[in-house]
């Protein structure tokens, strides 16, 4: 039987109380199995009404158990009712019948999730106390079904705190699946850029540097030849020989100049770095239908690859964050270019968040990316600071000192074209 916990005119599945259902279904059986002996003894007639009663209870509550979920409230209460009719009926025809009142007290509760319940069970609680008024009421006959009744809101009301809990726990479980895959991803993302960076800097400190001395040996070779003195025809096969091997090295260099480009960040292999920013920004505010800025104080500087991408990546994680977790209508990215350093800020006018308590929370809890936009602000030389609080709005600034992205050496493509 399939567990259902009723919402309003609705019902939600709810696995976690399987066990609950299981049990009322169990119960029931056993108290219709026990009636079952009140034939024993009796005549034809009220043997024969009793087993009829008996089906017709247990045919109305595996009906109703197994197409509760697909009824309204009107719907169960009538359900409840025809129950009910039922059972009181059946008190009539043996006392055995009055433990009924546990199957109902459960369904009550289970089926009506609000005040009807409570009402439900403490109106079929007056009734089992009233029925036995004509053979006298005992202290066992009136608090037996009261407590009865107690104990049965109390599981019933445990049970759906159980519930609510698995349920909320399930939600933790998976947002952290879902952060460890996005976590997973983003490494890997950072790895292979990384790793890009790295092999960009050892092509062109290795096989570029290598092909521009050839190129310059080259040179010195053939004004060495035609300071030799000797006769055109004497140079010319050296020469032809020189200009061959000259045109390989070009050729090869040029190919390790695209292969370092294609190893650079897209955004940046053609645009410079506040270019690229306005691309970002003009593709995260079409996506997230809010309006971003990008400015752009001091005066432009070619800045090392590692730093615009840096920057650039910095950029992308903080718009995204604004576009997914904001709720802002507006945004500003501004790139600064100090004597002393250079400066990133992005900046929104959303709802904001407890920056201070942030760290405290475990991976997994929201703004996942913070920690990667520190951690590769401080691979820059520099630091990440975020300013929010509930109500907002939210600044991220990160800044890089000129003398740490001096120290990374200059932009590869402009190396090359230098030294060619």
């Amino acid at each position: 039987m399939t567990t259902m916990l009723p919402t309003g005119e609705n019902s939600v599945e709810a696995p976690g109380t399987r066990a609950l259902d299981v049990g009322i279904a169990l119960l029931t059986l056993s108290l219709l199995v026990v009636s079952i002996g009140g034939v024993f003894g009796a005549s034809f007639e009220h043997g024969a009404v009793l087993i009829l009663l008996i089906a017709v209870f247990g045919f109305m509550y595996t009906f109703g158990a197994m197409n509760m979920p697909r009824w309204n409230t009107v719907g169960r209460l009538v359900w409840l009712l025809g129950l009910t009719g039922v059972w009181i009926v059946a008190m009539m025809v043996t006392p055995v019948a009055v433990y009924w009142v546990f199957t109902l007290f459960f369904l009550f509760m289970r089926s009506v999730d609000n005040w009807i319940g409570i009402a439900g069970v403490m109106v079929v609680l007056g009734i089992a106390i009233l029925m036995q008024a004509p053979r006298g009421l005992t202290l066992g006959g009136v608090m037996g079904p009261a407590v009865s009744a107690l104990v049965v809101v109390m599981i019933t009301y445990a049970f759906k705190v159980i519930v609510r809990v698995s349920a909320e726990r399930q939600e933790l479980i998976d947002e952290l699946v879902s952060t460890q895959d996005r976590l997973a991803a983003s490494e890997r993302e950072a790895g292979v850029a990384q790793e890009r960076q790295r092999l960009a800097h050892e092509i062109h400190d290795t096989v570029a540097q290598s092909l521009s001395s050839i190129q310059m040996l080259l040179h010195a070779a053939e004004r060495d030849l035609r300071s030799t003195g000797l006769s055109h025809e004497e140079l010319k096969v050296p020469l032809e020989r020189i200009e061959a091997a000259r045109h390989s090295a070009s050729d090869n260099l040029s190919e390790t100049r695209a292969m370092i480009a294609a190893l650079t960040p897209a955004p940046l292999s053609e645009t410079s770095l506040p270019e690229a920013l306005e691309r970002i920004a003009a593709s995260f505010s079409r996506a997230g239908d809010i309006a971003i800025d990008v400015e752009v104080d001091g005066e432009p500087q070619q800045l090392p690859m590692r730093v615009e991408a840096g920057l650039l990546r910095i950029a992308q994680g903080a718009v995204g964050n604004v576009v997914k977790h904001s709720g802002a209508t507006r945004a500003r990215v501004t790139l600064t270019f100090a004597p002393a350093e250079i400066r990133l800020d992005v900046v929104d006018n959303g709802r904001g968040f407890d920056a201070d308590a942030q760290p405290e929370k475990p991976v997994g809890l929201g703004h996942l990316g913070l920690d990667a936009m520190r951690t590769r602000a401080k691979e820059l030389g520099g630091e990440l600071i975020v300013e929010s609080a509930p109500g907002g709005p939210t600044a991220v600034s990160v800044a890089v000192p000129v003398d740490a992205a001096e120290g990374s050496g200059g932009r590869i493509n402009r190396k090359i074209e230098e030294e060619e």
